[in-house]
């Protein structure tokens, strides 16, 4: 009777293991990550405008590159001191669209930047393209490039 009992459990077991990698690609392709995605785009923006490095710095992976507006190549630190440096006063994003590809998606899109540098007020416009990697359940960027667009 034992033997019945060790057997079915560890039938359950390797059934429950079995479902667990099924079960992170649902979560992976479901619709709601476009969402969640978008959601994580936006946040970034508004912590950006206010300055708010320490709701950007959880989004941004430890290994982190940015290729900025004017050809930088930045790593998460660099990109962090920047933000807190900055004299952004509004950051819009419009046109984003999503790609998914396994637990990676590319998000393009769009954005318009509004601040004041040397005194003098500043409108920059340009492409972006952001890649977010799902890693240990929860989606962070680990890489960023901006182009200017002509006005």
């Amino acid at each position: 009777m034992k033997t019945t009992a060790n057997v079915a459990a560890c039938l359950l077991v390797v059934l429950a293991l079995a479902l667990l990698p099924v079960r992170a690609q649902d979560e992976l392709s479901d619709s709601g990550v476009r969402s969640k995605i978008f959601a994580l785009e936006n946040a970034w923006s508004r912590a950006a405008e206010i300055k708010d490095i320490k709701a950007i710095e959880p989004l941004l992976d430890n290994a982190f590159l940015c290729v900025d507006f004017d050809g930088r190549l930045m790593t998460k630190t660099e990109v962090l001191a920047n933000v807190k440096s900055a004299s952004v006063q509004q950051v819009l994003t419009e046109a984003m669209a999503a790609s998914l590809h396994g637990n990676t998606v590319i998000v393009t899109g769009i954005f318009k930047m509004k601040g004041i540098e040397g005194g003098r007020p500043y409108l920059r416009r340009g492409r972006f393209i952001d890649v977010w990697m799902y890693k240990n359940g929860s989606w962070i960027a680990i890489s960023s490039q901006a182009t200017p667009i002509a006005h």
